[in-house]
């Protein structure tokens, strides 16, 4: 297993999701290190996204060493795409202290199409 750490906190939080209707898509390779979440348009990606913290901290305790995590959400077109960056490696916090960049995409709609 290449990202031991992104997988069960993958499946984590899909266990947490389950029965929402959420699809998922994870981007482990080309520096992404992304879990990105997909919701139908009936539901508030900035909801999920400033609860996400809280869902953190319920989950169980991941036995691996943390690993960076980016946690998205947007809706399936690709709309109101937003992230937060879990487990910052360094270069993230010399861009965070010095000009206050966080990890930050457009999702493609040709992306999208990968959802199982």
């Amino acid at each position: 297993m290449d990202h031991p750490y992104k997988s069960e906190l993958l499946l984590n939080l899909k266990a947490h999701y389950l029965g929402r209707n959420w699809r998922s898509i994870t981007y482990f390779d080309a520096k992404r290190d992304e879990i990105l979440f997909v919701l139908p348009e009936a539901d508030d990606v900035n909801q999920a996204l400033n609860g996400l913290y809280g869902v953190l901290e319920t989950l169980p305790e991941i036995e691996h060493p943390k690993e960076r995590v980016v946690i998205s959400f947007c809706y399936e077109n690709g709309d109101s795409y937003c992230s937060r960056l879990i487990n910052p490696n360094k270069q993230d916090e010399i861009n965070l202290a010095l000009i206050g960049y966080r990890p930050e995409r457009k999702i493609r709609p040709e992306e999208l199409q990968e959802m199982e």
